[in-house]
């Protein structure tokens, strides 16, 4: 898996759909510019491979717009390495591994869990997840958010502030250092992804 972090820098998410966000990162990804990519195999190593179209596959990607659920389908890409023959899905960093809910979305939920006096059988009907997954999603969050900071620093981080304080310009770095660190992204619950900086 290649992941992606350049999205935040780029585009403004207040007229892009997630879904918009996501074609509009892997337009740079068709298979006309694929052998002309420069990124390392995650796999082998190799600095220099030449890339080829493997396949795709559909998935969904959940998403929170103008106060309501959007469930779109994407076509993730695969490529391989012509030295080792691996295999690679690309992820922009607004998509977690294994997680059909957008980042937006999460912090969205988070966002209105820290911010609200809304009761959590209220907000988890709002965004139509089960309670269980909101305190999975929290859980995570401040595990996470010691990883971000570090367990002393973390103390002196609200976490309301921390969420309101993201996405901005400086996003795709801080989640790039955070995959570089932790070998996981952001908010991804399990771990399986190659590290690589795609930027």
């Amino acid at each position: 898996m290649i992941r992606l972090f350049q999205v935040f820098c780029k585009l403004n998410f207040k007229t892009l759909s997630e879904k918009q966000i996501f074609l509009s990162t892997m337009e740079n990804f068709s298979e006309e510019k694929i052998p002309f990519l420069k990124l390392p195999c995650p796999k082998c190593g190799a600095k220099h491979p030449i890339w080829s179209y493997h396949d795709s596959y559909i998935r969904y990607l959940i998403s929170y717009q103008n106060k309501t659920i959007v469930t779109d389908t994407i076509d993730v890409t695969r490529i391989i390495c012509s030295s080792c023959n691996g295999t690679h899905a690309i992820l922009p960093e607004i998509i977690i591994p294994f997680n059909s809910y957008s980042l937006l979305f999460i912090l969205s939920v988070l966002k209105d869990y820290f911010l609200s006096n809304e009761s959590v059988v209220s907000l988890c009907e709002r965004y139509q997840i089960s309670v269980s997954t909101l305190y999975e999603w929290k859980r995570l969050f401040l595990l996470h958010k010691k990883l971000w900071f570090g367990i002393l620093e973390d103390i002196y981080h609200n976490s309301l502030e921390f969420l309101l304080s993201i996405p901005n310009t400086n996003t795709s770095d801080a989640l790039y250092d955070f995959f570089s660190k932790n070998n996981i992204s952001f908010l991804q619950g399990r771990r399986k992804t190659a590290r690589l900086n795609s930027s």
